[in-house]
């Protein structure tokens, strides 16, 4: 099963310690244009020194199936509810001569090269529902046992990774790789069960683009496989965008805004 996911363009705010977006679909760019599916999201960036939280939730209501392993059709999968809400909690170990806001955000600016060490954590809630359970689209016994359980489960996922920022001609031009490992366990709630089940998950992005001190353009590639290991069958999530983000800074406000930032 797959996601109506489609192009999309928005705005990004960057203040300081605190980021904002918000986004919207290009029409006549979802993956299967006949098919209309409701998806609903919200997240922010919260940064203080080495911390990093990231408070998300989304919500998919009704997915495509693939009519064969080429994706060249769909069937819309409309009475399945995929939900999840959780933090990713980031912390850096070197920000005395690395920027995680020039890396992730080109909010700021690596004149020169440097990297970081960075840990991890994600507890996450999710759960799915599916309402008139059919065999009608899951032929797989096992898949079928699990969806129409409408299962709803707890982890918690640990990882690590690493950052570098390749800084050119004194900021001006960045690519920026990282890659994370991560592993972790779930518990299932509402089955009366208690074995806690193994998460494990691999991400791996570039950064690149140009960084002056009153503009910035910038790509991003990013690629995320996670493993899920139910009780009763694995499930595997795999997610991948690549955006264009172009942006100006504006001079320096010395005074709080609110008193707060």
């Amino acid at each position: 099963m797959v996601a109506n996911s489609s192009a999309y363009t928005g705005v990004f705010l960057n203040y300081k310690w605190l980021s904002l977006d918000y986004s919207v679909a290009i029409p006549g760019t979802r993956r299967a244009k006949d098919i209309k599916l409701k998806y609903k999201s919200f997240a922010f960036n919260f940064s203080w020194k080495r911390w990093k939280f990231h408070p998300f939730y989304n919500s998919y209501n009704g997915l495509l199936i693939p009519k064969d392993k080429f994706n060249s059709g769909f069937e819309a999968f409309r009475n399945i509810q995929y939900s999840n809400a959780g933090l990713d909690l980031f912390y850096y170990t070197n920000i005395a001569r690395f920027s995680p806001g020039a890396a992730n955000a080109f909010s700021q600016r690596q004149i020169k090269s440097a990297g970081s060490l960075f840990f991890m954590a994600t507890p996450v809630w999710q759960k799915i529902n599916w309402k008139d359970p059919s065999r009608t689209l899951i032929s797989d016994s096992g898949t079928y046992t699990l969806l129409s359980g409408d299962p709803q489960w707890v982890s918690l996922i640990a990882r690590t990774g690493y950052l570098y920022n390749f800084s050119m001609k004194k900021g001006k031009w960045n690519i920026v790789p990282s890659v994370m490992l991560g592993a972790g366990a779930l518990r299932e709630i509402e089955t009366g069960k208690k074995e806690l089940q193994l998460v494990s998950d691999i991400q791996a992005s570039v950064n690149f683009g140009y960084n002056s001190a009153s503009f910035y353009v910038y790509g991003r590639a990013w690629w995320d496989n996670l493993q899920t290991n139910f009780l009763i069958k694995s499930m595997n999530r795999v997610n991948s965008n690549f955006s264009i983000t172009a942006g100006y800074r504006f001079a320096d406000y010395r005074k709080k805004f609110l008193k707060i930032l």
